[in-house]
């Protein structure tokens, strides 16, 4: 088979495959989908010792998978995504992994803010949440250009939490009540589950989490929306390493939480 032939091989190939997702995900929207998926995103270091690369490669290819999923959720009518940056705990990673992470985040995260066409074709609000103020000084000034950026848009939410433990979003919410309330902004009767889900800085302005996946084949939360995840979330765990998460891994975890909303799970 001579160059061009392959060529065209590989063109009609990347047609057809382009062509069954479109269709599955037109078939996914005829049924309940979920208004806001988080993402667990591990496995990055898993991807990259399996093949003898450098942790940070592991990243970077992570950080192309979140694109991709990115656009097949907003594609699918999904209305928020919530993902696992980075945990407060993942500071005490060594230190050269820590420093080559911050500045592909950076890097990254820039990257999509500027793809105008990309975020002004969805209306794409990117919002970084968690405890900005932990991030090495260049990092942190990023994440406020990038949250000013995009904050009138009226589209769907990607939430990036980094650093960020749902403990200390939850203890955050619970500080600002308790300061409103000092300052009788609020009443004590007030006070309520409803108040403090509304102050959660992942979910303000989004809709409840409706899907929480993570991947990697661990069977843990790791301290992400733990609040949000208890009001009656669907939790999927998966094998697969988050670099490698394909749209037919999506479509599989999206077909049960249909199957499940519609009662036959």
């Amino acid at each position: 088979m001579s160059s061009s032939e392959f060529g065209a091989l590989a063109d009609f190939k990347n047609y057809l495959g382009k062509a069954f997702d479109e269709f599955s995900i037109s078939v996914l929207k005829q049924g309940p989908v979920p208004k806001h998926i988080g993402f667990i995103m591990d496995g990055n270091r898993r991807f990259a010792k399996a093949r003898n690369m450098a942790p940070k490669e592991g990243h970077f290819a992570g950080f192309i998978s979140l694109k991709n999923i990115l656009e097949w959720c907003l594609k699918l009518g999904v209305q928020a995504v919530s993902v696992y940056a980075f945990s407060i705990d993942n500071f005490n990673r060594p230190k050269d992994e820590v420093e080559a992470l911050m500045e592909l985040t950076k890097q990254k995260v820039c990257e999509l803010s500027e793809n105008i066409d990309f975020i002004e074709n969805h209306q794409l609000r990117i919002r970084v949440v968690g405890r900005l103020e932990l991030l090495p000084t260049d990092v942190k000034e990023m994440m406020h250009q990038v949250n000013k950026k995009t904050e009138n848009n009226k589209g769907p939410v990607l939430n990036i939490c980094i650093p960020y433990l749902s403990t200390d979003e939850i203890s955050t919410a619970v500080s600002k009540i308790a300061l409103k309330l000092s300052k009788k902004e609020i009443k004590k009767n007030e006070l309520n589950e409803q108040l403090i889900e509304s102050t959660l800085a992942s979910i303000a302005d989004c809709p409840s989490l409706d899907l929480l996946v993570r991947t990697s084949g661990e069977t843990r939360l790791s301290n992400f929306m733990l609040w949000q995840a208890s009001r009656g979330a669907l939790i999927k765990f998966t094998n697969v390493n988050w670099p490698e998460f394909s749209f037919s891994t999506l479509l599989g975890i999206v077909l049960d939480y249909q199957l499940t909303k519609l009662g036959f799970v």
